[in-house]
């Protein structure tokens, strides 16, 4: 098995478009890695390099120890995985996932021993005689996973295989990707644009903006410690709330101040703030819906004026628990995620405060975060 190393990677196509810019990642071996981010920012052509598919412009790419920028796709030993599933319709599911081996010109028995292992491990050894039109998509993407593992590759690289598929498929087959990467023991190179794929599958994660790298981490470092606002937004459902403010001393005490309201700042934020090399007055405040508190006001208090209250505009029960859509201010509308123990309707006021030790602070002009 091999990881992978990518310096200074670059594509640019003929027309001038930068569609991926310096791309430096060590990928270790055995790893399940994903590129995350919107549509056009670069993920699925960072793979297509990584496979040969596309020429690199420039950077270096290295399969375990070998440069492979002019080697062959088909001399990588990297097998791929697309959305679209790519089998021959005219081949039985056997045939299909036997094609690259024969090909090579492997031995019939050897072939016949791989195919039985790859379907033994995903469950298709009752599917083999039958074709792929005869099956249902995810039947047809665990196929296409099969004729991946046939040729025991080095990588396994894959761009979005489950965006095909309904939301219950999809969540089944996460799961089983998952444990191959756990029963193969083999390095993973997964793009989706979907971050809850990303969060659940992932060891690491690079998420991606107009070709950049935004920041490469574990999936539990880059919920809880985003470098900028656009990973902080992008990585979570709903995503973070962001409120424009100003930081306030007021007897010793730092208070992030907005329309409307003043939250305290927990005393470990306050120093790294007050410590900046740059100090700031104007911040962007992040909080993420399940961080943020909500106290109910008695219907005879809902026009009494009170700091930190919200409107409630829109409620939608989820079974366990409720998201509350909230105005703050003229123009912005706020997420939390409640307890659906919490009753209140359209219309009510509540109070809210965001939980202190799970604030975080962004400069508003370069949108990074503003504590280490």
């Amino acid at each position: 098995m091999a990881g992978l190393k990518l310096k200074n990677l670059n594509k640019i196509y003929p027309n001038g478009f930068h569609a991926v810019h310096d791309m430096n990642l060590d990928i270790e071996d055995n790893e399940f890695v994903v590129f995350v981010g919107p549509s056009g920012c670069g993920k699925s052509t960072a793979l297509r390099m990584i496979a040969g598919l596309e020429e690199i412009s420039s950077g270096e790419l290295y399969i375990g120890d070998r440069l492979v920028n002019d080697v062959s796709p088909k001399d990588r030993d990297i097998a791929m995985v697309f959305q679209n599933y790519a089998l021959y319709p005219h081949m039985t599911n056997y045939e299909n996932m036997a094609f690259g081996l024969k090909l090579r010109n492997v031995p019939k028995d050897e072939i016949d021993k791989s195919v039985k292992y790859a379907a033994e491990i995903l469950g298709l050894e009752n599917l083999l005689d039958r074709k792929p039109k005869e099956l249902s998509g995810g039947q047809r993407q665990r196929i296409a996973l099969g004729r991946a593992i046939v040729r025991d590759p080095r990588v396994f690289l894959m761009d979005e295989p489950l965006s095909n598929l309904d939301a219950k498929l999809r969540v089944q087959t996460r799961a089983e990707i998952s444990k191959l990467h756990h029963k193969l023991k083999t390095t993973f190179v997964y793009v989706t644009h979907d971050q809850t794929e990303a969060m659940t599958m992932g060891t690491r994660i690079v998420v991606l903006r107009d070709g950049y790298v935004m920041q490469v981490d574990t999936p539990t470092n880059l919920y809880e410690h985003p470098e900028n606002m656009f990973v902080a937004g992008f990585i979570g459902s709903p995503q973070m709330n962001f409120i424009e403010g100003e930081l306030n001393q007021e007897e010793g005490q730092l208070f992030f101040s907005f329309k409307g309201g003043k939250v305290a700042v927990q005393e470990e934020k306050a120093a790294q703030l007050k410590s900046l090399e740059e100090p700031v007055k104007k911040v962007v405040m992040g909080t993420r819906p399940e961080h943020l508190e909500v106290d109910t006001i008695p219907s005879e208090e809902q026009e009494t004026p009170v700091e930190n209250k919200a409107l409630v505009e829109v409620t939608e029960l989820l079974g366990s628990e409720t998201y509350l859509f909230l105005k703050i201010m003229e123009d912005q509308t706020i997420v939390a995620r409640v307890d659906p123990s919490i009753k209140v309707s359209v219309n009510d006021h509540v109070i809210i405060k965001p939980r202190q030790d799970k604030m975080h602070f962004f400069h508003p002009e370069t949108e990074q975060s503003l504590l280490t």
